[in-house]
């Protein structure tokens, strides 16, 4: 299967569905400027995504380092020893026993996911597919093809809204509050927790912290959300924080009442006389697959049917299975004005979606 272009012509995940639904067996390599990546294919599942050995820009290596779930010296010493004797990179974290083999394979599926993340953000570049065995470095992957895809679509979605809220590395942050002591904190949370001190900027705390840079990004803006920190200044990453803020003057109770009336007054005035300008905006009426703001998630349903049926064999027997496999959120299945209707073929093997008015 000859297979080769620009990514121009055709997307990264236009690429990876077409080999997942052909079932192919290869490498496909991606290049763009200065960056190489090989994605290794066994049936139509992604099966590696790095060449045997250990090369300068090994992906596995560099992500390892990123996370630090190695010290520098650890990792200097496996460079040596792949230096005298050639063996490859997880023949000698396994069998030098700096990880377990199951431990390695979930950082391996991080390690996919963040580059399929990074790929999927390309701007530009060329690609070439050549039918070639996976190596037997390759460690085994859990999530299908069509998962990986998903998650990583997700994650390009979620930090363009991550940017909104923290969209300057130059942002110092700081506590706001300590979040409950029975508070969900995943691990990755309790280590930013320990690097915002007011002082650092959020380049400095992503650098700093050892998850990948999404993962940080991920983290610090759940913690944002939470109240649980704030954004306190700003500075050139590199320069000196900014000084502490002078003490907050008391103000008497009978000022406060005072201040507190006047304040209120001042809001209903604003409230009467701005009333005319705060009509709500209009729904453009259109069903969600033609209307702008809707159709993104009328998308999502769409995509999530065929990955079920990818997944299962068959289309779901209600919408309500997207959300029981984790496929979709529930608030995704509605949209403002009309209700889904879908309707199953007895085989399965075809759907038809609709949106009626309410």
């Amino acid at each position: 299967m000859a297979l080769q272009g620009s990514l121009h012509e055709f997307a990264l995940w236009e690429i990876v569905q077409l080999l997942s639904s052909q079932k192919k067996t290869g490498r496909l390599l991606l290049r763009n400027n200065s960056e190489q990546v090989a994605i290794y294919f066994l049936d139509g599942r992604i099966a590696g995504a790095r060449e045997p050995g250990l090369a300068p820009n090994d992906p596995l290596m560099r992500f390892l380092r990123r996370v630090r779930w190695l010290s520098e010296e650890q990792l200097r010493g496996i460079e040596s020893l792949n230096a005298e004797s050639g063996r490859d990179l997880v023949d000698l974290l396994i069998n030098g026993r700096y990880v377990e083999a199951e431990e390695l394979e979930s950082l391996y599926e991080r390690m996919v996911l963040d580059l399929i993340f990074k790929m999927l953000r390309w701007e530009s570049g060329d690609y070439s597919f050549s039918a070639v065995v996976p190596p037997e470095s390759a460690l085994r992957i859990s999530l299908s093809t069509d998962s990986i895809l998903m998650e990583a679509a997700r994650r390009v979605d979620e930090h363009k809204r991550q940017l909104q809220q923290l969209p300057d590395g130059h942002l110092i942050l700081g506590l706001r509050e300590l979040p409950d002591p029975d508070a969900p904190l995943s691990d990755e949370e309790k280590e930013l927790f320990g690097l915002v001190d007011g002082k650092r900027t959020l380049a400095e705390i992503v650098q700093e912290a050892p998850v990948t840079d999404y993962e940080a990004m991920e983290g610090l803006a759940r913690l944002l959300e939470s109240r649980w920190i704030e954004i306190v200044g700003k500075r050139e990453v590199g320069g000196e924080a900014p000084e502490a803020p002078l003490p907050v003057r008391r103000v008497s109770r009978t000022k406060e009442f005072v201040l507190t009336g006047m304040l209120a007054g001042l809001a209903v005035l604003l409230l009467v006389i701005t009333a005319p300008l705060r009509s709500p905006i209009a729904p453009s009426g259109l069903a969600p697959d033609r209307d702008f703001d809707q159709r993104s998630r009328w998308n999502d349903v769409t995509t999530a049917l065929e990955v079920y049926k990818a997944e299962k064999g068959a289309y779901p027997t209600q919408l309500d299975d997207l959300v029981q496999s984790e496929w979709l959120r529930s608030n995704q299945l509605k949209f403002d004005g009309y209700e889904l209707r879908y309707v199953r073929a007895n085989d399965g093997t075809t759907y038809t979606l609709s949106a009626a008015k309410k």
